[in-house]
């Protein structure tokens, strides 16, 4: 069976160049040298994320990045372990074995998964997803206590920055008809934050190169460094930009309880957020992050079109 390819796949560092230091740490946690490694396609990191084989035949997972790779991307993995510190076992998230920070370079070693890629274009892979998905929302709602995590309100909040650097030539980053009707649509992305409340807490990454399934159908869900606090109905959202530029959307997103009128709102406030900063150089370590930009701004605009004819 062919997997289609992520939509977000970025350049990896391979394994064998991660710092001796990660590497010693790797074999010492797991009291086996490495014999084999191989790089997992997808994603946006520049850094390792690798499945392990070792000298005794157990295999294992590890993802690590250093800040000379990206300043930021640490960031991110510091808070995935922070949220997997906080989250009990879930047949549906990978075992944490270890995990690794020494001030540049973080590192987690996952259980490994033998799994590929959903194929959303099935729809009975894409509802499998959905069901997990949606058990994963029941069972972190109320979100666990004590997490430092941002509302989702608060990274909507950079979407109407973003929007704001798009007034000064909207016609650069946004199709015909959002830069006709600009001023009106900068008003709807900017009451967004308001209308998106603290009901759980959401992955607010599912996307294709998040998700394996194993060859039994069931679904494991994996990159925490995203999560947020939010509405129910946010990571189905999330899964449903898979679909974003067609009426599948619209069919699957009627599921949820979602307003009608806030998600064609977050599709056009996504939208343009990412136009906007595709026109920004690549940050340090993702030379194809403007062009990932790109394209999911065109679908999520076109969605939030196409939207907008029947919303008003």
């Amino acid at each position: 069976m062919t997997t289609p390819q992520p939509r977000a796949v970025g350049i990896r560092l391979p394994y064998e160049q991660t710092p001796p230091a990660v590497r010693r740490w790797v074999e010492t946690e797991l009291g086996a040298p490495v014999v084999e490694s191989r790089t997992s396609l997808g994603g946006m990191s520049p850094g390792c994320a690798a499945r392990l084989r070792l000298a005794d035949g157990r295999r294992a997972f590890v993802k690590a990045v250093g800040a000379d790779l990206n300043p930021v991307t640490p960031t991110l993995f510091r808070h995935e372990i922070e949220v997997l510190d906080r989250l009990d076992p879930a047949p549906y998230r990978p075992g944490v074995v270890a995990t690794y920070d020494d001030g540049s370079w973080v590192a987690l070693l996952l259980e490994d998964i033998e799994g590929r890629h959903p194929d959303l274009s099935s729809a009975s892979v894409a509802d499998a997803v959905w069901r997990t998905v949606a058990a994963q929302t029941e069972e972190l709602t109320p979100p666990p206590r004590g997490l430092r995590v941002l509302r989702l309100s608060e990274s909507v909040m950079r979407w109407c920055e973003s929007w704001s650097g798009l007034a000064a030539d909207p016609g650069r980053c946004l199709p015909d008809w959002a830069t006709q009707d600009f001023d009106r649509l900068r008003d709807l992305v900017t009451r967004l934050p308001d209308r998106l409340p603290v009901e759980t807490l959401c992955h607010w990454d599912v996307r294709d190169d998040n998700l394996l399934v194993r060859a039994d159908g069931s679904v494991m869900i994996f990159d925490w460094g995203m999560a947020r606090l939010g509405p129910r109905w946010a990571d189905l959202f999330a899964l449903c930009l898979e679909w974003a530029e067609t009426p599948d959307f619209d069919q699957r997103i009627a599921r949820t309880a979602a307003d009608p009128v806030t998600v064609t709102d977050l599709l056009l406030g996504l939208g343009g957020h990412l136009a906007f900063g595709a026109t920004q150089p690549a940050p340090p370590g993702l030379p194809t992050l403007p062009a990932f930009r790109r394209r999911e701004a065109a679908r999520f605009l076109a969605g939030a079109w196409r939207r907008l004819q029947t919303d008003g």
